[in-house]
């Protein structure tokens, strides 16, 4: 198992939280959060609905409860915003990243 780990700067100081166990109930709850996010009448959500759905998501991963939604959208470095879906993506619905076709898609490690 591959342990889930992300930086984030809270209260000015850089905390590493981690988390070794994602429950497979996690993959279902968030291809359905996602497809409820976008079946929406007549409206599609916009890039700040996304990320914060994401960012509450991947949130949820972790035991510690200073890792909230609001924790990741300010304290996530934007050099590591790839970060999100690096997680959701390989570690959550288990995609591999020689999956990807494009390589311009493929997050930073």
């Amino acid at each position: 198992m591959t342990e889930l780990r992300i930086d984030l700067r809270i209260k000015g100081q850089r905390k590493t939280f981690t988390e070794d166990f994602v429950a497979y109930k996690k993959a279902l709850d968030y291809t359905k959060g996602e497809a409820e996010l976008f079946e929406k009448e007549n409206q599609q959500p916009n890039a700040v609905e996304v990320a914060t759905f994401q960012a509450n998501f991947v949130a949820g991963l972790f035991s510690d409860k200073e890792v909230t939604g609001e924790a990741i959208l300010y304290g996530l470095d934007t050099e590591e915003k790839d970060k999100v879906m690096d997680i959701i993506q390989y570690r959550v619905l288990g995609l591999k990243r020689e999956d990807n076709p494009d390589p311009k898609l493929t997050p930073l490690q």
